[in-house]
């Protein structure tokens, strides 16, 4: 995977968070704004009621335990068990003793655990009400919070689908605008007459042969990246560097996506994973990976950790494959390196999920990855022509 944190150097742009909200698209973009800050305010507000939730749960459990653990304590019979138990000790140690220092250190140990065994007592009896009053007013007061965390879950969620929508409005809307300007006929007022010079045609296969946008930026193409960021500083008016980062993070996500879904080319000629289709050894890896072994990316084991024989026959008979019927590699070393060769198929794994770059589509594939990259979603409308241009 490529470094998503190399940064470019860039020209300044002028300041500014967002495109205003003026023009044909600027009642769409107001709705962006209004839907998707209540948004963010009941997302912040469903997080309090969760924390809230959880906070009841943990106390509540805690006070429970110290509840039982009293009534161990202030059970009778386990209590006068305890003090038998000490009293037999001060005996054995009684018929031990070689002197009278040694009767005097029994007969000590044995008053302490008479005394711990009844200041126990003593407060498991002086906070037994106390207890069991926070009990219950938790016990009562738990399925109110639950309630509210549930409904402050759905109005939030339902908020956030306002706002996606919204998104996608505002997008189609601006993707509109874009196509009906480039439209219209640019008359040149100021060339002179009779000598208008026809432009060079681009030939149709070399357009054709030309890899889109976002596949030079998923590529890692630093001129590429430098282009997306400066057109879209220039339509939108959002800083430049701000942008960059919003499409380093873009590429990291989809590149993320596609590696934890297994979206893997393994080298045809390794002994280990030419023995599958290209399938069954992407099962092989989400296997490992399901048991903590996953590939890294890079050539290599995340986090450095690696399984072991034993552990690589496990995960192939819970594909369904006979560990003994196949080639497996010799030693750990062999084991540690298994990922060589393997490379993650970002592109791929992208048109196979997101062919058009729609807005919906590529939230919902990114997930919670795409959490982040709310800015990118409020002028997808104009970027994503320049990433894939001819995208309707």
């Amino acid at each position: 995977m490529v470094d998503v944190h190399a940064q470019l150097p860039l020209p300044a742009t002028h300041p500014g968070s967002r495109p205003a909200a003026s023009g044909a698209c600027g009642p769409a973009r107001a709705e962006v704004d209004q839907r998707c800050t209540e948004a963010e305010r009941l997302a912040r507000a469903a997080t309090a009621h969760q924390q809230r939730l959880r906070e009841a749960k943990r106390r509540l459990n805690e006070l429970v335990g110290r509840r039982d653990a009293d009534a161990r304590v202030r059970d009778r019979r386990q209590l006068s068990a305890a003090k038998e138990d000490a009293r037999r000790a001060y005996h054995e140690a009684l018929a031990r003793a070689t002197g009278p220092g040694a009767v005097q250190d029994a007969a000590a140990v044995w008053l302490r655990e008479v005394d711990r065994l009844n200041r126990q007592l003593e407060l498991a009896d002086r906070r037994a009400d106390e207890v069991a009053r926070q009990v219950g007013e938790l016990q009562r007061a738990l399925p109110g919070i639950e309630l509210a965390a549930d409904a402050a879950r759905i109005s939030a969620e339902a908020a956030q689908v306002a706002c996606l929508e919204a998104r996608r409005t505002l997008a189609a809307c601006e993707e509109e605008a874009q196509r009906r300007i480039a439209a219209q006929p640019v008359a040149d007022a100021h060339r002179p007459a009779g000598a208008a010079v026809a432009a060079a045609p681009v030939p149709s296969a070399a357009v054709a042969a030309a890899p889109a946008p976002i596949s030079m930026l998923l590529r890692g193409d630093r001129q590429a990246l430098l282009g997306l960021t400066l057109r879209l500083a220039e339509e939108t008016g959002v800083e430049a560097g701000r942008l960059q980062l919003l499409l380093l993070e873009l590429r990291d996500a989809i590149a993320g996506r596609a590696l934890e879904e297994h979206a893997l080319a393994f080298p045809a000629e390794h002994p280990f994973w030419g023995q599958f289709s290209p399938d069954a050894g992407r099962q092989v890896a989400a296997s490992l990976a399901k048991m903590g072994y996953s590939f890294d990316g890079r050539g290599g084991w995340h986090d450095g950790r690696a399984p072991g024989n034993r552990e690589l026959a496990l995960a192939l008979s819970y594909c369904g494959h006979d560990p003994r019927s196949l080639r497996r590699p010799a030693g750990q070393a062999a084991i540690d390196g298994l990922w060589q060769g393997t490379s993650v198929l970002v592109e791929q794994y992208l048109a196979g999920r997101a062919p058009d770059l729609a807005l919906g589509r590529l939230i919902d594939m990114l997930g919670p990855r795409g959490e982040r990259l709310g800015e990118l979603w409020d002028m997808w409308g104009r970027l994503r022509p320049l990433l894939l241009p001819g995208a309707g």
